[in-house]
Protein backbone atom coordinates (compact mmCIF):
# COMPACT_ATOMS: atom_id res chain seq x y z
CA UNK A 1 0.00 0.00 0.00
CA UNK A 2 2.96 2.14 1.03
CA UNK A 3 4.11 1.90 -2.67
CA UNK A 4 1.25 2.80 -4.09
CA UNK A 5 0.85 6.30 -1.97
CA UNK A 6 4.66 6.64 -2.98
CA UNK A 7 3.74 6.31 -6.62
CA UNK A 8 0.87 8.60 -6.35
CA UNK A 9 2.47 10.85 -4.45
CA UNK A 10 5.30 11.03 -7.26
CA UNK A 11 2.77 11.51 -10.16
CA UNK A 12 1.32 14.56 -8.50
CA UNK A 13 4.18 16.16 -7.32
CA UNK A 14 4.98 15.66 -11.25
CA UNK A 15 1.82 17.04 -12.44
CA UNK A 16 2.31 19.74 -10.23
CA UNK A 17 5.59 20.89 -11.59
CA UNK A 18 4.18 20.89 -14.87
CA UNK A 19 0.91 22.86 -14.00
CA UNK A 20 3.42 25.35 -12.48
CA UNK A 21 5.73 25.61 -15.56
CA UNK A 22 2.66 26.31 -18.47
CA UNK A 23 1.47 28.76 -16.13
CA UNK A 24 4.61 30.50 -15.93
CA UNK A 25 4.53 30.15 -19.88
CA UNK A 26 0.78 31.45 -19.91
CA UNK A 27 1.54 34.42 -17.83
CA UNK A 28 5.27 35.16 -19.63
CA UNK A 29 4.40 34.69 -23.12
CA UNK A 30 2.21 38.28 -22.77
CA UNK A 31 4.35 39.89 -21.34
CA UNK A 32 7.33 39.30 -24.08
CA UNK A 33 5.00 40.10 -26.77
CA UNK A 34 4.11 43.20 -25.11
CA UNK A 35 7.72 44.25 -24.82
CA UNK A 36 8.14 43.10 -28.63
CA UNK A 37 5.15 45.27 -29.87
CA UNK A 38 7.09 48.17 -30.06
CA UNK A 39 9.50 47.04 -32.63
CA UNK A 40 6.86 46.35 -35.10
CA UNK A 41 6.22 48.22 -38.01
CA UNK A 42 8.39 51.76 -38.63
CA UNK A 43 10.51 52.80 -35.42
CA UNK A 44 12.96 56.28 -35.36
CA UNK A 45 16.30 55.57 -34.16
CA UNK A 46 15.48 57.41 -31.03
CA UNK A 47 12.49 55.57 -30.30
CA UNK A 48 14.61 52.31 -31.02
CA UNK A 49 17.33 53.02 -28.45
CA UNK A 50 14.91 53.49 -25.80
CA UNK A 51 13.23 50.38 -26.62
CA UNK A 52 16.40 48.37 -26.39
CA UNK A 53 16.87 50.07 -22.97
CA UNK A 54 13.75 49.27 -21.88
CA UNK A 55 13.89 45.50 -22.71
CA UNK A 56 13.27 43.30 -19.86
CA UNK A 57 15.34 40.09 -19.07
CA UNK A 58 13.47 39.31 -16.03
CA UNK A 59 10.51 37.76 -18.37
CA UNK A 60 13.12 35.76 -20.74
CA UNK A 61 14.70 34.40 -17.89
CA UNK A 62 11.83 33.60 -16.18
CA UNK A 63 11.33 30.79 -19.23
CA UNK A 64 14.99 30.28 -19.98
CA UNK A 65 15.19 31.77 -23.09
CA UNK A 66 18.14 34.13 -21.61
CA UNK A 67 20.40 33.40 -25.02
CA UNK A 68 17.43 34.44 -27.16
CA UNK A 69 17.18 37.70 -25.25
CA UNK A 70 20.95 38.49 -25.78
CA UNK A 71 20.87 37.77 -29.02
CA UNK A 72 18.07 40.15 -29.34
CA UNK A 73 19.39 42.99 -27.46
CA UNK A 74 23.17 42.69 -29.55
CA UNK A 75 21.29 42.63 -32.89
CA UNK A 76 19.53 45.39 -31.67
CA UNK A 77 22.34 47.55 -30.43
CA UNK A 78 24.34 46.21 -33.58
CA UNK A 79 21.43 47.70 -35.89
CA UNK A 80 21.45 50.84 -33.86
CA UNK A 81 25.39 50.92 -34.39
CA UNK A 82 24.92 50.54 -37.98
CA UNK A 83 22.21 53.25 -37.99
CA UNK A 84 24.70 56.04 -36.48
CA UNK A 85 27.30 55.09 -38.98
CA UNK A 86 24.88 55.19 -42.13
CA UNK A 87 23.91 58.87 -40.78
CA UNK A 88 27.60 60.06 -41.12
CA UNK A 89 27.88 58.67 -44.59
CA UNK A 90 24.63 60.49 -45.37
CA UNK A 91 25.53 63.73 -44.34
Amino acid sequence: MGEVLEKAFKFYEKREAIINELNTYRQTIPAIEKQMQSFKGKIDWKELKAEVNNLNPVYFKKIGLVITYEVLKENLEEFLKLGRESRLFNH
